[in-house]
Formats: structure tokens, sequence, C-alpha cells
């Protein structure tokens, strides 16, 4: 771009027609008069998708993969040509409303000691989602997501400090927040090493805020809103999806855990839950489904679906990762 950039949005895109052009249409019409550069970075979607952005948005750049790169890598090579003084890694998901830009910008401007800056992100049914938290804790990980750990009750305090812990309607500084709808200053951004890309789907976002937090302040701005849709593409991958934030906390473990056993008995507790919590849904939506719960019938299959997805395709990438 000739003129100098304020903003460049980077919209990492997977099987995403549904929602990737409300997504662009709402920044397109609420840009806030900043100087802004959108780039679309397509991990080989298989619906043409990709598609919608040069024939209805000739002025956005769309980058095209011919293989999906994960999103930490995708996000990479959107920052590799973005030309802002910031960039906006947003989510396919999300809808733009009129002044969140320029109120995320503003803070940014006036803030020299913040190096992130987030914005509250609303579901499409009006509610606040927890978009800034704490930092995870091997506790707290193995109570969301080990039920015979759950049951001792030992992580009940950790895994409330790690998500209950925040107040959507004030701002403040934040250990973390959401990868969906982040504005990070461009130079901290490749001080503290880009998006690690050996997370290939999941938890690359607490990664990058924990080394940001490094360099300065990561703050929620509660004033600035967004409207996110909460994962529709990962919705429909959910066995792909399930796997990548099951490494996802192997690698942080790994990478940011003082105790070195801390990886592998995340992957023994994991590895022990898995059918406990996978045998019980089969049951479930047959009986859903007899009952007439449709609805409550196709939710148990698909966990069911997603479960077994990673027994059958993701425990060997589990124990490598």
């Amino acid at each position: 771009m000739s003129e100098p950039v304020d903003l460049s949005i980077i919209i990492v895109n997977w099987n995403g027609r549904k929602i990737l052009r409300n997504c662009l249409q709402s920044i397109r019409e609420h840009h806030d008069n900043l100087a802004i550069q959108t780039i679309v970075v397509d991990n080989a979607s298989t619906d043409a998708s990709a598609d919608v952005v040069p024939a209805d948005f000739p002025e956005m750049t769309l980058v095209r993969n011919d293989a999906n790169r994960g999103f930490a890598a995708a996000n990479n090579q959107g920052a590799a040509i973005a030309t802002g003084r910031y960039l906006f890694f947003l989510n396919n998901d999300t809808v733009v409303p009129a002044g969140s830009l320029s109120r995320l910008a503003k803070y940014l401007d006036e803030h020299p000691e913040a190096v992130a800056v987030g914005p509250q992100l609303i579901g499409d049914d009006g509610v606040p989602q927890r978009s800034g938290r704490n930092l995870v804790t091997l506790r707290a990980l193995l109570h969301q997501n080990v039920l015979p750990f759950r049951w001792t009750g030992l992580g009940r305090k950790s895994y409330r400090a790690y998500r209950h812990a925040f107040d959507a309607t004030r701002s403040g500084p934040v250990p973390q927040l959401a990868g969906a709808a982040l504005l990070v200053r461009r130079e901290a951004f490749f001080a503290c090493g880009q998006w690690d890309e050996q997370f290939q789907f999941g938890v690359e976002d607490v990664d990058l805020c924990l080394r940001l937090a490094a360099l300065g302040t990561i703050y929620y701005l509660a004033d600035a809103t967004i409207t996110h849709l909460g994962r529709v593409s990962s919705h429909m991958n959910r066995g792909w999806v399930f796997r990548g934030y099951q490494c996802g906390f192997v690698k942080y473990l790994r990478k940011h855990h003082r105790n070195r056993w801390a990886p592998l008995i995340y992957k023994i507790g994991v590895t022990i839950d898995t059918p406990i919590r996978l045998l019980p849904l089969w049951p479930k939506a047959a009986i859903s489904r007899l009952r007439g719960n449709r609805e409550g019938a196709d939710k148990s299959a698909s966990r069911a679906a997603a479960l077994w997805f990673f027994l059958t395709h993701g425990l060997v990438s589990f124990w490598r990762a």
C-alpha cells in the first residue's frame, strides 16, 4: 500500500464460507477512518470460501496455502507482509462494529507501556465471553480435562482462578487475551518471536501472550466490543480441533511449566480420561434420539465422534507433542 497503514488486520480462514463474508464486510464498513490493510490467509479451504476475497473484496489481500499450515503459521504469514503500525489478529467468525477498531488503536497510541490490547468479545447470544484469563496451571488443566482428577476436587481452586477470575465488564491488565481478536504492536510482536508454529491449533495465544507480557502490559478494553460467534469452523471439525488443543496444552507445559514431569502427567491423565468420557456418549445419544431430542442427540454424537477421532487418529501425535 502506498499510504502509511495504521492497522493491518490478519485473518486466518479455514472452510469459513458462511462467516468470512460477514467479517470482511464489517471491516469494510467500520474501519473508523483508520488506514487499514486486510490480509486473509486461507489454509487450503475446500469450500471455496477464499474465492470470496478477490470476487467481493478486491481491496483486500489473499494468501492461499496449498495445505492447512495451522493457525500460528498462517498468522505469521500474514504478519510477514503486513505494513501497519499495529497488527490485529482477528478470527473469521467475528463481526466488527463501528468504533471498536479506533478505540483499540487509540489505546495503544495513548499507552506506550502496553504491547497488546483486546476487546470485549460478545457471543451471538449477547453474552460476554471470557476473553481474558489468568495463565493456566497443571492443576487447572487436570481439573478441566481429566474427570478422575476433577472428582478429587484437588484442582477446583486452581481452575476457578484460571477460568472465572475475570469480569468482562471491567477494563484492566490481564495475563492473557484470546487470540480471536488481539491487537499487538508491530515491534513487540517481532521482538517476542512471533507466533510459535509448533502449535498447530490451540493454546498458541496463551504462549504468545506470555512472551508479550515480558515486554509490556497486555490490556483488556471492555469499551471496545466485537461479536464472536465462537469457533464456527472448529465445530465442523471437532476431532481435529480437540487433538490440536490437547497437543497444544502439552507443548505449553513443556515450554513454560517448571515441573519437567508436567507434560507426562497430563498425557497420562488425558489418555485415561478419554475412554471414560467417550463410553457414556453413545448410549446418551441413542436415548436422546429415542426421546425425540434431536439436538441433544446430535451434540452427544458430535462429542463422541471427536473423542473417537482422538483415540484412533490423535493419540500418537499427542504423545509425541
